[in-house]
């Protein structure tokens, strides 16, 4: 067998500055096509929301190289939670997927600060000596998806999303509720009050409750951390993504979602404002996440109890 030459450190040096090159290509191709494509952007949501892996850019990545991943991680990261990557006969890892992490800053010549980044390969939950425990240690908070003690898991599961809010929430004749989209005026709408910081829920159809009031929810929360600035119409795709994610996050359906994406390019010309972007929306669907999740616990332990009255309706007039 011929022997392979060791590289000198210069060499090294190359040969990683053109791997670092060829990934960043990779994310900037792989941006654009998310920000063109409906079909891509959708299937970039699924990924995030089912934590393929721990950041945007890395999400990104991943579709790029490995589109069938489940769960992507470091193989020191994998160790961590008491999983191994399989090794090949000779004693060598498997085909990784390219991977950033943050390795400290650095100042241009303008002296303006930016963040330097260190590659790394990653390791599909599939490349690792027990797939399906692997991918289930990727998350240790997943939302909750069984209602105990519940007949109506809907109503148990909505219940929880308003008194989970950070955004306050007030029903308004909750035994008028539709069934479907039919004939509803905007005046009967949900809607963000941004006076009052309030959303006020009025005929809401029964299939469309969760991911409408999640989307009303989100605008509250982007209202809150932009105060004065809040404009409705400019946040309401953001709110659609943290609907979307929050929605796939536990098991409500998605297919009804649908996404204009022909303005992208325009309000984000650059593709890290846009990568940030969806930082912020993960963040958001995060956080309503684990809330919705601590929540559903306090209801099911209620539930068993038979004491379902911690739902405060407001009454109209």
């Amino acid at each position: 067998m011929e022997q392979q030459h060791e590289l000198t450190p210069e060499e090294f040096k190359k040969m990683m500055q053109a791997k670092e090159q060829a990934a960043f290509s990779l994310l900037t191709a792989q941006t654009t096509r998310i920000m063109t494509n409906e079909d891509e952007f959708l299937d970039f949501l699924n990924k995030l929301a089912d934590h393929v892996t721990t950041s945007v850019g890395n999400t990104i990545l991943v579709q790029a190289q490995l589109p069938n991943a489940t769960a992507v991680l470091s193989i020191k990261e994998w160790e961590k939670r008491n999983v191994s990557v399989v090794k090949d006969a000779n004693g060598y890892y498997p085909e990784g997927v390219y991977q950033f992490v943050p390795n400290g800053q650095r100042v241009d010549e303008n002296g303006e600060v930016h963040t330097k980044f260190k590659l790394y390969k990653g390791y599909d939950a599939s490349q690792t000596t027990n797939p399906e425990y692997a991918r289930s240690v990727m998350n240790n908070a997943r939302p909750i998806s069984v209602f105990i003690g519940s007949n109506n898991p809907e109503k148990t599961r909505n219940i929880a999303l308003c008194n989970s809010s950070p955004i306050r929430c007030i029903v308004y004749d909750p035994k008028q509720l539709i069934h479907t989209a039919e004939d509803i005026s905007e005046k009967d709408e949900l809607k963000y009050i941004p006076e009052t910081k309030t959303v006020i829920i009025r005929k809401v159809a029964r299939q469309e409750w969760f991911q409408r009031v999640a989307y009303e929810i989100a605008l509250g929360i982007f209202h809150k951390q932009e105060g004065s600035m809040f404009d409705r119409s400019s946040r309401s795709f953001e709110a659609g993504i943290v609907s979307y994610l929050l929605c796939r996050s536990v098991g409500v359906d998605t297919s009804a979602f649908s996404f204009d994406l022909s303005g992208l390019p325009k309000r984000y010309p650059e593709q890290t404002s846009f990568r940030s972007m969806m930082e912020t929306c993960q963040e958001i669907a995060h956080d309503l996440a684990y809330r919705l999740n601590n929540k559903l616990r306090e209801q099911n332990t209620r539930n068993c109890a038979g004491d379902n009255r911690h739902l405060h309706f407001a009454k109209e007039g």
